[in-house]
């Protein structure tokens, strides 16, 4: 099944964002219910980590359906770069790592909710996403690219040759979605998996699938499939990707963080991306190619 992205769908994306960020002092007239709402509320946000420490327990929302970040292998068993990061995490901090598989488009929203404590899952950090969370240290540094057919790889020269060109993305909600848009690329959203998408772009259905540079090359290895490339010109939106908790949570935040530092200076986390993506991710990339998120 398709999804047809529209611009209206986007700007309420970005509505909803905003309209969901806390209050500034500015707009709250001081009174003492309010201060102690503050109070209370703080201290509340600030007993997420003792309670996690304390039950011993960390859930963590992923989908399970994003190869290499976050998938099930052949044996039914939940792992990927992130995953199996998040576990490293876990086992430093003596804690059992829970997680709870759902549909990308539901996990920022489960972290809101409090169903889950982190979201990892390959986000970017960005400035709409701060306005309600906050993230732990990146771990992992790349841009976007494309797939396209073999036969029109030179055809792309740079992401600006996406306007104008029909174009795949995985999820409605995601940054290649809001890419496509602000280049002026005819942008379709899919929730029927991959290969779906590689097979429109073979027949002609779609010119090209827009992702994660790392993830392309990944997908391409795994489908195995000549007539199918990765436009290396094309270079969009750096990213940085980091594990999301909710706003507020700097105890959890900053323990997450701590250890990931750990992991870092230990070359853990670069072993990891060697093995699941194929190339060290902890070092950001050089932004001088990069077209970035809004088109620019």
């Amino acid at each position: 099944m398709k999804k047809k992205l529209f611009l209206t769908s986007l700007l309420s994306l970005g509505g909803l964002l905003v309209a969901c960020g806390t209050d500034t002092a500015s707009d709250v007239e001081p009174n003492e219910d309010a201060g102690e709402d503050t109070v209370e509320e703080t201290a509340a946000e600030e007993t997420s980590w003792a309670d996690i420490e304390e039950e011993g327990v960390l859930t963590v929302g992923t989908s399970g359906t994003y190869a290499p970040i976050t998938f099930f292998d052949e044996n039914n068993e939940l792992t990927g770069f992130e995953v199996e990061l998040v576990r490293e995490i876990g086992e430093r901090l003596d804690l059992e790592v829970e997680f709870e598989t759902m549909d990308f488009d539901g996990i920022l929203p489960a972290l809101r909710n409090g169903q889950i404590d982190v979201a990892a899952h390959d986000f970017a950090i960005t400035e709409e996403r701060l306005e309600i969370f906050d993230f732990v240290d990146p771990h992992k540094f790349s841009y976007g690219s494309i797939i396209v057919r073999a036969e029109d790889q030179d055809t792309f020269e740079s992401a600006y040759d996406l306007e104008g060109v029909d174009v795949a993305v995985g999820s409605l909600t995601s940054n290649y979605a809001i890419f496509a848009d602000n280049i002026g690329a005819n942008g379709t959203a899919y929730d029927g998996g991959v290969e779906a998408i590689l097979r429109d772009v073979m027949n002609g259905n779609q010119d090209a699938y827009l992702n994660d540079y790392l993830v392309l090359l990944n997908t391409l290895n795994e489908f195995d499939d000549d007539n199918l490339a990765i436009a290396e010109d094309v270079k969009f939106h750096s990213t940085e990707s980091g594990m999301a908790v909710l706003q507020g949570n700097e105890t959890l935040r900053d323990q997450l963080s701590e250890t990931l530092q750990e992991l870092l200076d230990e070359g853990v986390v670069s072993d990891l991306s060697m093995e699941f993506l194929g190339a060290d991710v902890t070092e950001p990339v050089d932004e001088s190619e990069v077209v970035s998120l809004d088109g620019e």
